[in-house]
């Protein structure tokens, strides 16, 4: 579709005045400047334009960065289900953990093992903090209620089934939702053996 730009000034109707006014034409006929172009009903189907930013195709940019974005979020969800999947289960338990929260067990499992525990699994514990939240036992120590070792034994459960059974699907469509994920990846990266 090609046009031809033309100026056509024409003197206003105020003959007192010097002022002209400019039409614009795309070929079709002409347009006063102080009027935005429309589209015809005819040609809305076929032009998509911008007008605002004077991109032609927004909506197609916009489709392929999203496509981007989700490809590259599957990839990514699909490298750390990988890794997680790979990270042995520590064999032996440390001490005694005393917690208050079951976030709160997490990072003391993290620290004391040097593992990160599962995107999966820091959600879980996180909500089971919240389900606390106006319970009579609220205000109350966890492991007061829960035996520390069974608590432990509980989040290392949970993570050798997050870490060996989870589909990076699922976790890339977790991921596209939470704009915020990445704060319950855990940034400890230990070493793989080379076996």
């Amino acid at each position: 579709m090609q046009s031809d730009v033309s100026m056509n000034p024409r003197a206003s109707d105020d003959s007192s005045s010097s002022d002209v006014e400019a039409e614009i034409s795309d070929g079709d006929g002409f347009l006063p400047i102080d009027r935005p172009p429309t589209v015809a009903k005819e040609d809305e189907g076929n032009v998509i334009h911008c007008l605002s930013c004077f991109s032609p195709f927004p909506q197609l940019l916009t489709q392929k960065v999203s496509i981007f974005a989700s490809v590259s979020l599957l990839m990514r969800a699909e490298t750390y289900q990988g890794y997680m999947k790979e990270l042995p289960l520590p064999t032996s338990r440390g001490s005694l953990i005393p917690f208050t929260s079951w976030f709160g067990l997490g990072m003391s499992i993290k620290e004391l093992y040097g593992q990160p525990l599962h995107y999966l699994t820091n959600v879980l514990l996180q909500r089971w903090d919240q389900a606390r939240l106006g319970s009579d036992s609220e205000v109350q120590s966890l492991d007061l209620i829960i035996h520390p070792l069974k608590a432990e034994a509980t989040i290392w459960l949970v993570e050798e089934i997050h870490r060996l059974t989870s589909s990076h699907l699922q976790i890339a469509q977790l991921w596209g939702s939470d704009p915020m994920y990445h704060m319950l990846i855990d940034p400890i990266i230990p070493k793989l053996s080379q076996s």
